[in-house]
């Protein structure tokens, strides 16, 4: 799939940057040849280890539990997408050259790559490692003529992979959680918690979910499955009956308001929207009555 959107065995043109946290300013750094050559060795692996993740690829769930590697992407105009939108349209950076005088400043470090088609890429990763070797100053060694010697200058360190990677119409997550933190999620996903919850409620219009939507701000799970159900492709078909009898099996207790619609109590409004984004399920094979079951990871198959 990503070989759709670049070509990473026909690199033209490799630049390094950074970004901080204080301003989110961002700044080209520059790099020589083989600092550019271990870049484009560190994109050629993070694609490596997206395609050799197991199973199909899937675009990305907003409520998922991602455990495993998988082979996920997400379009990058999705609205929870802003921040590696932003950088990949950044266009031309003004060069940094004192990056040491911004070392506990840098909240992640980029490379943008270029094939001989012109399509870009940009890969990010958190700098946990790029600067943490900085602190270590005269405590790192190198091997000269059979003999160790401190090295005292300024050291970073680059990891073997990026946590991202973005083409001009995909956002491809390596690492989840660092992706989370890199693009801000929780905190979006909360400022768009009480309309995601109002579009559920004006879609499955049998449901009373405003107790739900008064404090959801301040539940990032359950808001992450409102964000989920909102954008269920089926949601307006979604039958009351099928939810009334999957609600008595995990224990979810409803009551017809005089309005006629159902409102859970307090204790099932998370069992009720992890039901909405099916993740409750119930399974009988042995015929004797069967056992309820949560799921926080899936996969569609």
């Amino acid at each position: 799939m990503i070989e759709n959107d670049i070509d990473t065995g026909s690199i033209a043109s490799v630049n390094f940057g950074i970004g901080l946290r204080s301003n989110s300013d961002l700044y080209f750094v520059p790099t020589n040849g083989g600092f550019k050559t271990a870049l484009k060795e560190m994109t050629v692996s993070t694609v490596a280890a997206l395609n050799a993740a197991e199973g199909d690829w899937q675009e990305y769930d907003i409520s998922e539990d991602y455990g495993a590697r998988r082979r996920v992407y997400c379009k990058r105009d999705n609205e929870y997408m802003t921040v590696f939108s932003t950088l990949f349209d950044a266009g031309a950076l003004d060069d940094l050259t004192n990056l040491s005088d911004h070392v506990n400043d840098i909240e992640y470090y980029f490379t943008e790559i270029t094939d001989d088609q012109n399509r870009r890429m940009v890969g990010v990763r958190k700098a946990t490692q790029f600067k943490g070797t900085v602190k270590a100053k005269n405590r790192l060694a190198r091997m000269i003529n059979d003999t160790l010697s401190i090295i005292e200058d300024t050291v970073f360190k680059l990891d073997n992979e990026f946590d991202v990677l973005v083409t001009d119409a995909h956002v491809y997550i390596l690492n989840d959680a660092k992706m989370q933190h890199l693009g801000e999620i929780t905190s979006r996903v909360a400022a768009t918690a009480k309309d995601k919850i109002q579009v559920v409620e004006d879609t499955i219009t049998f449901l009373d979910l405003s107790r739900i939507k008064e404090k959801i701000e301040k539940h990032p799970r359950v808001a992450r499955y409102a964000a989920s159900i909102a954008q269920t492709p089926n949601i307006g078909n979604f039958q009351r009956a099928k939810i009334e009898e999957l609600a008595r099996q995990h224990g979810i207790v409803f009551k017809e308001l005089d309005t006629g619609k159902l409102q859970c109590r307090v204790q099932d409004e998370a069992k009720l929207m992890e039901l909405l984004d099916a993740r409750r399920y119930h399974l009988d094979l042995a015929n004797n009555g069967g056992d309820p079951y949560r799921a926080t990871g899936r996969q569609k198959v």
